[in-house]
């Protein structure tokens, strides 16, 4: 933090605003492996071998290029499937719709937060419902055209959720004042959303120039003849059907540098998603802390925070997203080692298990100490000892099997919000232009804009549901602070949080044996209401 930076009129005790740098050597290996790759890259683009792009790989003899062959081709294809839908023309026509409902798409992730503000438990019990309202529609469906047993199972599952979803009432419930909480946090400190999007575009940019060396290192190699020809003079698999006669082999530089360039690139966007979540719990947790009626305390929070992310906690952030980069490959070669070993005995598959479980272990507790790492400054260890300390002391790991309903009413709000939007987008084109006489295939068209609409509000407001979590899980560890000096902050989020059930301590029986105390609970009253706290 710069001198420059104010000091709030009263300091919160749990938010540290003046920090010293930590794990200063995890940001320089971070720097060195970026900085090796674009030499890499430099080397790759000056060997690269240009056959690869002029490339003939129909032919068996010495793989020559044939551009005209190939155009002949391309002008034939397009010939004999002029009347099917043509790409081109759909951009022609629908460019302008998809333009607009993108546009109307960002609205509604303004609305999607709003919603969960205002009216968190509308918005649950309209998520629950539909769990239940979808599967019974379909039952309807197949019962109405004579298909009995489809129409018993879908019905037989909209039951069961029924059922279920009347267990968890309480959770339900919970997650309603939990959502409130998150969507007001968010609220007060609305800089998070600009921020992570600048964030997002900062990786992107970091990227770009790795994946642009990623092609130019494939380049680096020859052809080779395709393998599957098993050395067959003729262009044909063992079962005679026709392959390419040639393939490309990168050469050892290529293999190498693609594989480092991945792992960097999986670190790159890892990174950004930990500073993302450093910047957000950092403005929460100095909101949250923030003295009753000092305003002052609020205002930059998001920029602090991001001068924090980016100076003395950096090196703690390519450390925290280097462990995280490790597991995600590990649980990918799990998953590989699962599909090419289908004969696995039962001890294989019990360690697969296990090591799949440590690992989601690793990534939970990274995510909280990230947290801590904001609040606190700590390096990232000390960070993670201190927070998985203080979820342990507080049994507060019991607060898991609650809170992760909230994560499902969002995921499901967004999938619903998402689809509603794409089917409201499609329909609308279809029934402007399925009359037109200019449009071949206004069907297909609406069909395909309706994906596209899909997939670009799910992106938004998967977005912003994702913050709203990050939000959420700063929240949840500020409380825990705040249990833990025997201190309240915030009255209502904490009354709020006194609803989850926990365990509580580990007490010793006149025998000797061990066993839990009395779990606490405090029921929170009513909906949640907005902190008297100003936003950004």
């Amino acid at each position: 933090m710069g001198s420059g930076d104010p000091t709030p009129p009263t300091p919160a005790a749990h938010y540290q605003y003046r920090r010293t740098p930590r794990n200063r050597l995890w940001a320089l290996l971070f720097a060195l492996a970026w900085v090796a790759a674009v030499v890499g890259g430099v080397y790759a683009i000056k060997h690269r071998n240009p056959a690869f792009i002029h490339l003939d790989y129909t032919d068996p003899a010495s793989c020559p290029a044939h551009p005209a062959a190939a155009r002949a081709l391309l002008e034939a294809l397009q010939e004999k499937h002029k009347g099917d839908w043509s790409p081109s023309q759909f951009v022609q026509f629908t460019g302008r719709w998809l333009a607009l409902s993108a546009g109307l798409a960002l609205l509604l992730g303004v609305a999607f937060v709003k919603l969960f503000q205002h009216h968190a438990a509308a918005m649950t019990k309209a998520t629950v419902a539909s769990q239940v309202a979808i599967p019974a529609a379909m039952a309807a469906v197949f019962l109405l055209n004579g298909q009995g047993t489809a129409g018993l199972v879908f019905g037989g599952l909209a039951l069961l959720t029924a059922w279920v979803f009347s267990l968890w009432r309480q959770q339900i419930q919970l997650a309603t004042r939990l959502l409130g909480v998150s969507a007001h946090g968010l609220a007060a400190n609305s800089g998070i959303i600009t921020a992570t999007v600048l964030l997002n575009l900062a990786a992107l940019l970091a990227v770009l120039p790795l994946g642009a060396f990623l092609g130019f290192a494939v380049m680096n190699g020859s052809a080779i003849p395709n393998p599957e020809r098993e050395g067959r003079a003729e262009c044909v698999d063992a079962q005679g059907q026709e392959i390419l006669c040639c393939s490309w082999q990168p050469n050892s530089f290529a293999q190498g540098y693609t594989a480092g360039a991945v792992v960097l690139i999986l670190w790159v966007f890892l990174l950004a998603n930990q500073v993302r979540v450093f910047v957000t719990s950092g403005a929460i947790a100095q909101w949250y802390f923030a003295p009753a009626g000092a305003l002052s305390a609020t205002r930059g929070t998001t920029l602090r925070s991001l001068k924090h992310a980016m100076g003395p906690s950096f090196g703690s952030l390519c450390l925290s997203s280097l462990v995280l980069t490790v597991s995600q490959i590990m649980r990918q070669a799990l998953e590989q080692a699962q599909e090419n070993n289908r004969d696995m005995n039962l001890i294989q598959m019990c360690l697969v298990c296990l090591a799949q479980c440590f690992w989601s272990i690793v990534e939970y507790l990274t995510k909280f100490a990230t947290v801590m790492m904001a609040i606190t400054g700590e390096a990232f260890l000390a960070a993670g000892r201190h927070v998985t300390d203080l979820l342990l002391r507080h049994f507060l790991n019991a607060f898991a099997s609650t809170v992760w309903f909230t994560p499902l009413v969002i995921q499901l709000a967004t999938f619903l919000l998402s689809a509603a939007w794409a089917l409201v987008s499609g329909g609308s084109y279809y029934l402007a232009h399925r009359g037109s006489a200019l449009e071949a295939t206004p069907g297909v068209n609406a069909s395909v804009l309706g994906g596209a609409v899909f997939l670009v509000t799910f992106f938004i407001l998967s977005f912003l549901g994702g913050i709203l979590l990050s939000v959420l899980d700063a929240v949840f560890v500020c409380w825990a602070i705040d249990l833990d000096s025997q201190t309240i902050s915030q009255p209502d989020v904490y009354a709020i949080f006194m609803a989850v059930p926990v365990p509580g301590r580990v007490v010793e029986q006149p025998d000797g044996d061990i066993a839990y105390g009395a779990g606490q609970q405090q029921q929170g009253g009513g909906a949640y209401q907005p902190p008297t706290v100003a936003a950004v």
